[in-house]
Order: structure tokens, then C-alpha cells, then sequence
């Protein structure tokens, strides 16, 4: 078990290697730092975007772009990913197919 509430060198955060709405090529979600998966989704504090990321620890903002980026080519699909990182250490708990919106007209 990881710990993303370990400090101002821990986080948790959610997101997906494409823009659900439009398909877009974009990196997208949030995280928040020194928290549990639960506090990014629950509503009680704000999470980042997760563009931030890279501007609170770069290492482990350009690690996950390069999993995140394998996941994809390997499912053949956009990815909807969760991680944490424990004092500085990325650790990817989950991903899956990500769910898209419907088509606009």
C-alpha cells in the first residue's frame, strides 16, 4: 500500500491520456498534494490540474506522461488512469479503457 498523504513530497491524483469530451490528444485530470485518492473525487479541497504537476516534481510528471503514453499504445485506447506518490516515487494503481462523452451534433 502507497501513501499520497506523506508530506508535501507525496500526492494522488486521477486523469486520462485524452480529453474524454472532445478526443483531443490532451493530457488530462488533477491531483492533489499530501492526499488520499478519495480527497481528489470527494470535493472537500481542490485539486491541480494536472498540467501543475510538472512545476511540483518534473521527474515524476514526465515518468508518468511516458507510462501513461505506453498504456495507451498498448490498450489501443485513451487510458483513464489513477497514481500516487510517496515521498517522491511514482506508483500507478489502476487503469483502464477511459469512458467517452457522447457525440455532439
Amino acid at each position: 500500500m502507497v501513501f499520497g498523504n506523506m508530506g508535501e513530497t507525496s500526492c494522488t491524483g486521477v486523469g486520462f491520456t485524452r480529453d474524454p469530451g472532445s478526443g483531443d490528444k490532451v493530457f488530462y485530470g488533477e491531483f492533489l498534494v499530501n492526499a488520499q485518492g478519495e480527497d481528489v473525487v470527494s470535493g472537500i479541497r481542490t485539486p491541480s490540474p494536472i498540467s501543475e504537476l510538472k512545476d511540483w516534481n518534473e521527474g515524476v510528471y514526465d515518468k508518468l506522461r511516458e507510462i501513461t503514453a505506453m498504456l495507451e499504445q498498448h490498450y489501443k485506447d485513451m487510458q483513464d488512469f489513477e497514481f500516487t506518490v510517496q515521498d517522491g516515487v511514482l506508483y500507478m494503481l489502476q487503469t483502464r479503457n477511459g469512458k467517452r462523452n457522447g457525440r455532439r451534433r
